[in-house]
């Protein structure tokens, strides 16, 4: 049992000498000794090599690397001083996360990594080396939330603003598009609202949109709303149901805009765009195409009643109108082909009167049927030329007398003019040899608008 005591005793005085050594490092860390202390701790490792391995060696390590590759007048002597640092430091971090060691001895070591990582960062994004600006300040990110989290900064900031910024931008510029949101989403859901941070906010609506992201997207949006409510934000939602909507979704989407007013002039354009685009989709039944057309028209139209100088709603509409009355008029030229075709295969008439009679008038009612259905479309078609002329001519009033025609005015105008052209040449000659009178008014029309094409070539 003595010999027991003995072996504890001495173990005990072997642990308090060792501590005694480590003493010796942190008593000339703290006055600024840093050469003492390397050379205290590296005969202390010597004596016992785990003393290395420890939470305390590893930091304390750390801390002397990091004094003396800031020392101009040492530095020299310990080239490999900063990447020892940062080895010990990660290895340190690995072993203790509550930073017990590093509040008794100094945060220098993780200042140090911060500070240079932020320079060399800085000095990479001027030269546009976008991957060694993102590594850089990536890790500026990773010791700057250490240093912000463990409220060893003088900022009450939960984190470096900046750095953050600059890890986004170069990440996002590097191709790191992952890495840049996750920065950024922090600037966002921290509520930074700089001038500086809108791109911020546009660029993270703009990322989920092409995710197809919508849990997100609602959330940031509405976060971008807040923050800058002056900005016209409504266009990314536009154009996340553009891109992300069936078209089914879409129509749902503005019925609920329009029942609840949230509907406005822009998205009610970009609303009938979506819609008219939708008729030209692969695969489309005639009558869903008809669906989108008149859905597009109803969009149109509230867009320029919300201002009715919007020449490119008036326009739309009457171009809806016109779409719907070449559909019309398709059918009207199908059943002038069906009657061309019964009289070129008109049966010879047999000799016999009464069969005569019988042959005679199957074909009547073949050719009176087709004829039914091409006067049951007059009305309609007539109904869509006059539509789509007043909207198209409200459509050129609004920009005709303008001294000078943007380039989307100056489009307009002379589509205008074209289409005003065909249709008044189109009532013009259906009244022709009927009511000369007015298809001379009509011709009137069509002279005018004619004239007028090469105005706005």
């Amino acid at each position: 049992m003595k010999k027991i005591i003995g072996l504890l005793s001495f173990l005990t005085l072997v642990q308090m000498s060792f501590a005694q050594d480590l003493k010796k490092v942190t008593t000339n860390i703290l006055l600024g000794k840093f050469e003492a202390a390397k050379d205290e701790y590296d005969k202390a490792v010597a004596k016992k090599a785990t003393l290395g391995t420890t939470a305390e060696g590893y930091y304390l390590k750390a801390r002397i690397n990091g004094a003396l590759a800031k020392d101009a007048s040492v530095a020299s002597k310990y080239p490999n001083a900063f990447a020892d640092m940062r080895k010990a430091l990660d290895e340190y971090m690995k072993l203790e996360s509550n930073y017990a060691t590093a509040k008794d001895n100094g945060p220098d070591p993780f200042f140090d990594i911060y500070f240079k990582a932020f320079k060399d960062g800085v000095d990479a994004f001027n030269a546009k080396k976008w991957k060694e600006a993102a590594t850089s300040f990536d890790e500026a990110v990773k010791y700057s939330d250490i240093v912000f989290t463990q409220g060893w900064s003088s900022s009450k900031q939960k984190f470096d603003t900046t750095s953050l910024m600059y890890a986004g931008y170069a990440n996002q510029n590097a191709g790191n598009l992952d890495a840049s949101n996750l920065y950024y989403r922090r600037m966002v859901d921290a509520n930074i609202k700089t001038p500086d941070a809108l791109d911020i906010y546009r660029f993270l609506l703009m990322q989920f949109i092409n995710k197809k992201d919508q849990t997100n997207f609602e959330k940031y949006y509405a976060l971008s709303a807040a923050a800058y409510p002056s900005e016209n934000w409504f266009e990314y939602k536009l154009d996340y149901i553009e891109k992300n909507l069936s078209m089914d979704e879409k129509m749902k989407m503005y019925d609920k805009m329009v029942v609840d007013a949230s509907l406005n002039e822009n998205a009610a354009q970009m609303f009938g765009d979506m819609f008219m685009a939708g008729k030209t989709l692969e695969g489309l039944s005639n009558e869903t195409a008809e669906i989108y057309i008149l859905k597009a028209q109803d969009a149109y139209k509230k867009a320029f009643n919300f201002n009715n100088n919007n020449y490119a709603a008036a326009f739309n509409v009457g171009i809806s109108y016109y779409n719907q009355y070449t559909v019309l008029d398709d059918k009207y030229g199908e059943n002038i082909r069906a009657l061309q075709l019964l009289n070129s295969n008109r049966p010879v008439a047999p000799k016999d009167p009464k069969k005569k009679l019988q042959v005679d008038a199957q074909f009547k009612a073949q050719v009176d049927s087709v004829k039914k259905l091409n006067a049951l479309l007059d009305a309609p078609i007539k109904e869509k030329v006059d539509a789509a002329i007043e909207w198209i001519e409200k459509a050129f009033s609004n920009i005709k007398d303008k001294p000078k025609l943007e380039r989307t005015e100056k489009s307009v105008a002379a589509r205008s003019v074209d289409f005003l052209a065909t249709l008044y040449a189109f009532k013009r000659d259906k009244l022709k040899g009927k009511d000369q009178k007015a298809s001379d008014e009509f011709d009137v029309k069509y002279n005018y608008y004619d004239k007028l094409h090469d105005k706005y070539q």
